[in-house]
């Protein structure tokens, strides 16, 4: 008995010492130094180097290999002068350029810490189960002590949980959350700056916009400078003198400030890739000028098979694409950028009016004058004659007005056929004239006309009662000003 209880304690306490001994084996570090924590509520910590500089990241994924190189830029500067100032990253190869900090930034923080959430596979045997004995993403971090760290990804889970990981000297296959790691699944185009254009500073005004390439016959040209014969803070000179909706025509051009596209088709592009995205013969040529000298030349394609139309700025050596809900100005008419009104004369300019209605001729003459009041303050005297008399130049104006507030339709008929000229209004300025004229057919439907150009279809009982005023501009009635409802 005594020989056996001797045999059952010796037995026990093997058991007490393998015990003992597996449990600081399994509670020792794996081979490569990483913290084996298997509990889904802790991380596992393959990197972990949140103050350490990243020198040097190359990246293989699906869309091609590239090497991002970072610059400390705080070595140029005055020690006033340092402060959060942070490395530049360039891409090898791809030095002139400039790649977005957003992306660096992020995958620079990636690079300092990745995490598991748990060991999947210790074997080291195992790799093709998990995508990882071809890689689907390499990545190579050189950091400013130079040491080194490479990353394997390979397949997701297939409950979506993460993505199989590995790390150079760790036979383990961890599962990495996704959405920790996805700037090294980022296609190296998607690395560069997205933003085509600078800002508009707040004392800078739109002083041109100049719209041209192969999907106009003729420019369209808009400028702020004053007109003589135009009423109007945009004037467009082509394809036709017309002036435009300056609220519009604002929103138009500083719209491509600050201008930025979201998907990067090549990056420093040479003539032949300038050709290949229809951009050496581009669709629109869009120069936008303001009075500070901060011009855009914007460059922009032919639409291809896919919606998608290519867009740089010229001289740059981005070029990028937009669908049709990134880039909604693609292939702008002149007419979107007009005024509501068809017809729009300076009046305090006009020399002359010659009216024709009911196949009689009105011709006035507008004369101005200086002169002095009591105060010696200096003011403008007008005088308009129609037959050699004095008539009353507010009804010349009060008539203009009304002509004035005619609004445009988008009914637009191609051609004057089965219409007749009922009237029309010439102005008279010193270098030009500028007329309105007006057409009805036997439906009683009414066409202006201005300066030759067929305008629209417009309003034909407020153009009636505009019309009936006619005889009044040279007797002592007033004409009236009429509101278009």
């Amino acid at each position: 008995m005594k020989k056996n209880t001797k045999v059952i304690i010796g037995i026990l306490s093997l058991i007490v010492f393998l015990g003992a001994v597996l449990t600081v084996i399994l509670l020792l570090p794996s081979d490569d130094g990483i913290e084996d924590k298997t509990s889904e509520s802790a991380d596992i910590f393959l990197i972990n180097r949140p103050q350490s500089s990243v020198d040097e990241v190359t990246v293989r994924n699906a869309g091609g290999e590239y090497q991002i190189l970072g610059y400390d830029y705080s070595e140029t500067l005055l020690p006033n002068e340092k402060e959060d100032i942070p490395f530049i990253y360039t891409m090898q190869g791809y030095e002139n350029s400039l790649l977005s900090k957003y992306m660096t930034d992020n995958l620079v923080k990636e690079c300092q810490m990745v995490a598991a959430t748990r060991v999947v596979d210790r074997s080291g045997k195992k790799y093709a189960d998990y995508g990882l004995d071809k890689p689907s993403v390499e990545v190579k971090v050189i950091y400013s002590d130079s040491s080194k760290a490479e990353l394997y990804f390979g397949d997701e889970a297939p409950d979506k949980s993460g993505t199989y990981c590995r790390i150079n000297g760790d036979k383990n296959v961890y599962l990495v959350n996704s959405g920790s790691i996805d700037m090294f699944f980022v296609d190296k185009l998607q690395m560069f700056d997205k933003k085509l254009t600078g800002e508009l500073s707040d004392d800078e005004n739109i002083s041109s916009i100049d719209i041209s390439g192969k999907g106009y016959e003729e420019p369209i040209v808009i400028t702020a400078q004053k007109n003589d014969v135009l009423m109007g803070e945009r004037i467009m000179t082509s394809p036709r003198r017309e002036v435009c909706n300056n609220s519009y025509a604002t929103e138009f051009a500083t719209g491509f400030y600050d201008l930025t596209i979201s998907n990067v088709a090549a990056a420093e592009v040479k003539a032949d890739d300038i050709k290949r995205f229809g951009l050496s013969e581009p669709y629109m040529d869009i120069k936008i000028s303001t009075d500070k000298e901060n011009d855009v030349n914007i460059l922009v394609s032919e639409k291809d098979g896919d919606g998608n139309c290519y867009i740089m700025c010229r001289g740059g050596n981005i070029i990028y694409r937009a669908d049709e809900d990134e880039f909604k100005r693609y292939g702008i008419t002149y007419r979107e950028f007009l005024s509501s009104n068809i017809y729009n004369p300076d009046l305090s300019n006009a020399n002359a009016a010659e009216i024709f209605y009911q196949d009689k001729i009105y011709n006035y003459s507008i004369e101005r004058k200086h002169d002095i009041n009591d105060m010696y303050e200096e003011y403008i005297v007008i005088d308009v004659y129609h037959n050699g008399k004095n008539v009353s130049y507010g009804n010349i104006m009060g008539f203009v007005t009304d002509l004035s507030n005619i609004q445009r339709t988008n009914d637009i008929p191609e051609t004057l056929d089965g219409y007749e000229k009922i009237f029309y209004i010439n102005l008279k300025f010193t270098d030009s004239d500028y007329m309105l004229e007006l057409y009805r057919d036997g439906k009683n439907n009414t066409l202006a006309v201005v300066d030759g150009n067929i305008e629209c279809i417009v309003d034909t009982g407020f153009v009636q009662a505009i019309l009936d005023q006619t005889e009044k501009i040279p007797t002592e009635s007033t004409v009236e000003i009429i509101e278009n409802s």
